[in-house]
């Protein structure tokens, strides 16, 4: 019996490297995304203007302290998801096509449930997604400082589970 296990040693070393090889390169590339925290919310901020890093950050704060852990690990844990981009339905040019391709993934695989667009007629005659009425951010206390558009509004996807998200956060006006 060792000398059959040393016979298949010999003809099958380098398949058992190159099998470990490529586990270890399965695992390197798949390990870390599969053991990332979901977030509890995606945010999707829509605007043409730049919004700062800094902002978004605060935003980020903000709805941490409003919203509910949805998963149940302990954290409630806040995605926020720029896009800078015409509502309008133009795609002329290439930042503005890359940055609608991207919106447009991120709604048809409603990755945000929660948006901020500065162009909500812009977002309801270029796209299906059904929401919740409009408010006006500078309405909502939980925007008060922040440097947001001067036209930018709230919302949620109808068609998702954010429906208590916009009750609580627009039950302070």
């Amino acid at each position: 019996m060792k000398e059959k296990w040393k016979t298949w040693w010999w003809y099958h070393w380098g398949h058992v490297l190159l099998a470990v090889a490529a586990l270890a390169v399965v695992l390197y590339a798949f390990l870390p995304g599969m053991l990332k925290p979901k977030p509890d919310y995606g945010v999707a901020v829509i605007s043409m203007d730049w919004v700062s890093d800094d902002t978004l950050a605060m935003l980020k704060e903000r709805f941490q302290t409003v919203l509910e852990d949805r998963n149940q690990d302990g954290e409630t844990r806040v995605e926020i998801n720029r896009y800078q981009a015409d509502l309008s339905g133009e795609t002329a040019g290439t930042l503005n096509y890359s940055e609608a391709a991207r919106l447009d993934a991120d709604l048809v695989g409603k990755l945000s449930s929660i948006l901020l667009i500065d162009n909500p007629e812009g977002f309801r005659e270029n796209t299906v997604v059904p929401t919740e009425p409009v408010v006006p951010c500078k309405d909502l206390p939980l925007f008060d400082g922040l440097s947001l558009p001067a036209n930018m509004v709230f919302t949620v996807r109808s068609d998702c589970d954010a429906g208590a998200a916009y009750d609580r956060i627009t039950a302070d006006r």
